[in-house]
């Protein structure tokens, strides 16, 4: 029934306009901090509180904002174009203050907006202030909740530190998911897909902050994703044992056995791809209506790991301290080439997360 239930939510979802889903987002946000304040006290309300997470998640849209405080990264992951970036004269840099300031200030120009602290390569937790950044950005009025995504490789006890450190914050309720991803549930499957040794040393750093957001009686919800190589299945009760032995309740699982692609992707004959969803893509990707700001300083029209390709600028919009309507303008050509003249950027030819606008 549960199961039923979550599907049924998510058809409905699905078929509501993004203001819909904005307000559906920041209604369900807000009625988790009131079950948040009684599960504190009294440890109830705990499937309505995971409840609220789901809507929540399934409520993103197309519209939010990656904030890419690094793009360095501690693994070479097979499914990810970093590898073959480090082979360009990409300049692979943290974020600076100053980026930082020029971001916050075109902050305005979005309502209640969703930010998500996750590049398209490189790994936030590498940024020596990453707290802070995140921080910054909570604090702003326009920003009306945040995520963040992490191979949990620096997820040491300083970081974990500083992850209840912002939870306690003032505009911690903002950051109301973190998510994970993991190669596997084994050592072997991880160091095929991540290309490094951290498997143990990511089930600890992992373990150990559930653990603490369990003793803290905190709300945040975790979402761990598994990724798999060909031909292998997910085993939940593996996955819970692994990684959540404390049985921290809000500890969501997802995985991915079908990988994203398009024409100029180098696949890998270690995984599995999706096929294109579309034979003919007359309009322009829902995606191109996201931002990112990346830590260079430049903006991009983009918002899925495959939208940055090596040495290719397709989908950047402009830099950081030009005007406003100038970087839209830009995002308007791009969406208008696509769909008058099917002018497709090169990352969205062949595109497997392709969703029409």
């Amino acid at each position: 029934m549960k199961k039923k239930i979550k599907v049924a939510i998510e058809l409905t979802l699905n078929k509501m306009p993004e203001p819909m889903l904005r307000f559906m987002s920041h209604l369900f946000s807000f009625l988790k901090r009131i079950l948040s304040l009684i599960y504190k006290k009294s440890g109830t309300g705990v499937l309505g509180i995971k409840l609220c997470d789901f809507i929540i998640t399934r409520c993103n849209g197309n519209r939010f904002i990656e904030f890419e405080l690094s793009n360095i990264c501690n693994a070479q992951c097979v499914f990810c174009p970093y590898p073959d970036m480090l082979r360009t004269d990409k300049k692979f840099m943290n974020m600076s203050s100053e980026v930082l300031d020029n971001v916050l200030s075109k902050i305005k120009y979005f309502n209640s907006t969703l930010v998500s602290f996750t590049p398209t390569t490189g790994d936030t937790l590498l940024h020596p202030e990453w707290n802070l950044y995140i921080l910054k950005v909570l604090q702003e009025k326009q920003v009306a909740g945040g995520t963040m995504f992490t191979n949990a490789i620096k997820l040491d006890e300083e970081n974990r530190t500083k992850f209840m450190e912002i939870i306690n914050s003032k505009n911690g309720h903002k950051l109301s998911e973190l998510y994970f991803s993991v190669g596997g549930l084994d050592k072997t499957t991880y160091q095929s897909l991540y290309k490094v040794d951290r498997f143990d040393l990511v089930v600890n750093n992992i373990q150990e902050l559930l653990k603490l957001l369990k003793q803290n009686n905190q709300t945040t919800g975790v979402h761990i994703h598994v990724k798999l190589l060909k031909d292998s299945k997910f085993n939940l009760q593996e996955a819970l044992k692994i990684f959540n032995p404390f049985s921290y309740p809000f500890v969501y699982f997802s995985h991915s056995n079908l990988y994203y692609s398009n024409d100029q992707y180098t696949r890998n004959a270690l995984i599995e791809y999706l096929d294109e969803p579309f034979n003919q893509k007359h309009k322009a990707c829902a995606y191109l209506q996201k931002t990112r700001f990346a830590a260079d300083g430049s903006v991009w029209a983009d918002g899925c790991v495959i939208s940055e390709m090596p040495n290719d600028t397709s989908l950047k919009l402009g830099e950081i301290d030009e005007e406003w309507s100038k970087i839209e303008d830009e995002r308007n050509r791009i969406i208008g080439s696509w769909e008058q003249n099917q002018e497709i950027p090169l990352p969205c030819q062949g595109c497997t997360v392709y969703r029409p606008r």
